[in-house]
């Protein structure tokens, strides 16, 4: 039996978790969860499940309530209630300190926060090996990558292909971009996410976060990393071979494919949701375009300098965007907002988590003055 954490047990990634375990009751058990300030769902769910540990980080102490004990702080619990794996689904850049903890608690991560990969680079990696962690990806591009690689052989791989589905606005008349809302642009037409990831899909700064977190990832560099518009979502990822042989890995456009991978790893021995219907899928694929989707382009630069200019990507990305739901800029100034953040001086490489979060820091005190 495998015990799983489960961080963000609220949000889609957790839901979907808890969807997916339902089905391996016999070889997975959930002995601990986390959430952030929607206390009342996270319990119900717990309480559901048989979750009798539950951290909530916006609580100030330890308590138990409806025989569930609730932890303040994350750290404690992962340390206390040690499971095989920890599951992180928490959303955005607060993700990073959780997986950092996860590696000190000596669980397996299974990692569907990007920006863990995105701010923490080599250094979270370098983590992991000293603690002897294994960190297995859950966004389905690098969960295909990470399958095609095991397949086919790291030394055999020329090329990562990256798929994107190009999100709501991909054919949308350009002198039209000015009018979009939040509402609009977190409604994503193929994958039920919340409104930062979905945002992040229209803009495809999510691609370009996908682009570094691969790079960092598999070890591939800029030049041997391209993306690919392909609008159904059903390709996650494909690698090109040596040979010019191209492998696809394919499912429907549902997360609970990637994540039972991961909780699951290295063996999923019976299905886990809908297989793929062949006759009902008309696939296509183009080049993405780099005027309507600048945030593509930003991300291989970022690749290329890396630095510091990764942590400035995903952070001026976070404001800009925090902004636009606001109502402080138009969706057409979400890239125009993150670019003159990039557009200083980042070479400084960051040499421990501390350095990092500092970084982060400098960004959002430059972008407020």
């Amino acid at each position: 039996m495998r015990t799983v954490t489960i961080l963000g047990i609220t949000g889609s990634i957790g839901k979907t978790a808890i969807r997916g375990i339902s089905g391996f009751r016999d070889r997975i058990k959930v002995v601990a969860a986390s959430c952030n300030s929607n206390v009342a769902e996270a319990l119900r769910i717990c309480k559901e499940n048989g979750i009798q540990n539950l951290c909530v980080t916006s609580q100030s102490k330890d308590t138990v309530i409806d025989g569930v004990r609730i932890h303040a702080s994350l750290k404690g619990m992962l340390n206390e209630i040690h499971a095989d794996m920890v599951l992180n689904g928490i959303a955005g850049s607060p993700g990073l300190i959780a997986s950092f903890e996860t590696i000190h608690a000596k669980s397996d991560l299974a990692l569907a926060n990007k920006e863990s990969v995105v701010l923490g680079g080599n250094l979270l990696f370098k983590e992991a090996a000293l603690y002897g962690v294994n960190i297995i990806p859950v966004d389905s591009e690098h969960s295909a990558i990470d399958e095609l690689i095991q397949d086919c052989g790291k030394e055999n791989v020329e090329k990562l292909v990256i798929t994107a589905s190009g999100g709501p606005f991909r054919d949308r008349p350009l002198e039209t971009l000015d009018d979009i809302t939040p509402e609009v642009a977190a409604n994503h037409p193929t994958w039920n996410m919340g409104p930062k990831i979905s945002i992040d899909s229209s803009t495809l700064a999510n691609k370009g976060l996908e682009v570094i977190e691969a790079h960092y990832l598999f070890g591939f560099d800029a030049d041997h990393i391209e993306v690919v518009i392909h609008p159904q979502s059903v390709v996650h990822s494909m690698v090109r071979t040596l040979s010019g042989q191209v492998y696809a890995q394919m499912s429907p456009p549902d997360m609970v494919f990637p994540i039972m991978r991961a909780l699951l790893f290295p063996t999923v021995d019976r299905q886990v949701g809908k297989a793929l219907d062949f006759t009902k899928l008309d696939l296509t694929f183009r080049a993405p375009d780099f005027v309507r989707f600048p945030f593509v382009a930003d991300a291989f630069e970022c690749v290329r300098l890396e630095g510091s200019y990764p942590i400035v990507y995903n952070t001026a990305n976070e404001v800009a965007v925090d902004r636009f739901r606001q109502g402080l800029i138009k969706y057409t100034q979400i890239h125009g907002t993150v670019r003159s953040a990039l557009d200083h001086d980042w070479s400084f490489t960051p040499n421990c988590l501390d350095d990092v979060l500092s970084v982060k820091e400098k960004v959002i005190s430059m972008m407020e003055n």
